[in-house]
């Protein structure tokens, strides 16, 4: 069995496997147009393959199963190429394939797709690839606004489906003309940092967010913005919440490390800086952390001491308290 691919991305259109087995020509494209593209993000996939013995009672060699954590799609197709040409599943030859992948989105209607690389079938053998996509879901609502010709706009950032909490979220879109990203548009007005409004036109907005010392970047490419209309924008990062609870007044500070870290630090524990997946300064109101599973250091004072909470599980939707 092929070991699973993990990877926090960041680059949006290539996803690279540690294993052997990229994900390519990654594709997220709402209906009405507008490419969604993002860099320095927490958008995952995880690829596993596995071989069994094939049964005479198996209509093919490959079964593919997907799963998508959060609230993102509502459904998935797939093809099998060989050479970029389809193969039909059923009956296919031991050999080399690639595996497209189309999801359709749960929220503004488009979709997303991928392509998985190196899906191999053996003589005689059933093989079973397994994939979970975890992204972001970009909702978007259009309604009249008269605003003397202008579009307006609000941006909002959601932990997860239903958390509509805005504390600690700190969120900031820039305009630019479509394809024309060295000059920002400045909005015609600003009622705050992610509201305002704009001269109507077709637009590549960047949101930045700002969570756990580090900027992700979410582009919105060709957005139309129309006349007297408003555009209530939100983006659902699918993760969960991170707080500390334990009531230690001397903990400043929460360093994320993958689950396991803790065991191969020999002496004293102590931040390990190039394993570091993040960090959180407020560490006593709720956070956005993406799911996964964490050895957590906990730093007292000035960093003059720490201590490791060890395999720490947050999930899509959920509260993980660290005592």
């Amino acid at each position: 069995m092929k070991k699973l691919f993990y990877l926090f991305l960041f680059q949006s259109f290539v996803y690279l496997s540690l294993q052997g087995q990229p994900v390519s020509d990654f594709t997220y494209k709402l209906d009405n147009g507008i490419i969604v593209k993002t860099e320095h993000c927490w958008n995952q996939v995880w690829v596993q393959q596995d071989y069994a013995p094939l049964q005479t009672t198996d209509k093919s060699p490959l079964s593919v199963s997907t799963r998508t954590l959060g609230d993102l799609t509502a459904g998935s197709s797939f093809k099998l190429l060989l050479a970029g040409k389809e193969v039909k599943m059923q009956g296919a030859a031991p050999g080399t394939y690639n595996l497209k992948l189309v999801f359709k989105l749960s929220g503004k209607p488009g979709t997303l797709g991928f392509v998985v690389e190196n899906v191999v079938i053996k003589p005689k053998t059933r093989t079973t690839v397994t994939i979970t996509l975890y992204n972001y879901q970009m909702a978007i609502t259009e309604a009249p606004a008269p605003s003397k010709g202008l579009a307006s706009f609000d941006y909002k950032i959601n932990r997860f489906k239903g958390n509509t909490d805005q504390s600690n979220n700190l969120c900031v879109p820039t305009f630019y003309m479509k394809g024309q990203h060295d000059k920002a548009v400045t909005p015609a007005e600003s009622s705050s940092k992610t509201a305002g409004k704009i001269k109507a036109g077709t637009y590549d907005v960047l949101i930045s967010i700002a969570i756990s010392d580090q900027t992700q970047k979410v582009w919105l490419e060709n957005f139309t913005m129309k006349p007297d209309v408003n555009y209530a924008i939100s983006t659902n990062l699918n993760g969960g919440v991170i707080v500390y609870t334990g009531g230690n007044k001397d903990i400043k500070n929460m360093h994320l490390y993958p689950s396991g870290t803790s065991v191969k630090q020999t002496g004293n524990p102590a931040p390990i800086k190039n394993l570091e997946l993040g960090n959180y300064s407020n560490i006593t109101s709720a956070s956005a952390c993406p799911p996964g599973a964490y050895d957590i250091l906990l730093a007292y004072g000035n960093g003059n001491k720490y201590e490791w909470k060890k395999n720490l599980v947050v999930k899509t939707g959920s509260r993980t308290e660290v005592k």
